[in-house]
């Protein structure tokens, strides 16, 4: 669940006429959900603090699918995800991908 102060939740019609304030007061990590029939409806944020927030979600899904990806590899050679160790991965990568070979 979003957490956001009760200070930066205005309705839409304060909003309205506190418009360039709030622009102003939109920096880093501080955004205003504004409410319409007393329902949060949409929210002012920094646009670079937006632009992070959308690389975050990106890498995170990527991340995921890619372990998901590989959790199904190790399945396929038999292997359980869940209790194989980090040393016996880097065994089965140098073994699949040897050190020098980055070209093939």
């Amino acid at each position: 669940m979003l957490k956001v102060s009760i200070n930066h939740v205005i309705s839409l019609t304060e909003a309205r006429a506190r418009l360039s304030e709030l622009i102003e007061k939109t920096t880093g990590d501080q955004f205003w959900v504004l409410t319409k029939g007393g329902k949060p409806r949409v929210a002012v944020v920094d646009v670079n603090y937006l632009d992070q927030l959308v690389r975050r979600a990106w890498f995170n899904d990527l991340s995921a699918r890619s372990q998901a990806a590989f959790d199904d590899y190790l399945r396929r050679r038999g292997l359980d995800p869940e209790t194989i160790s980090e040393a016996e991965v880097e065994a089965i990568l140098e073994a699949e991908y040897p050190a020098g070979d980055e070209g093939a």
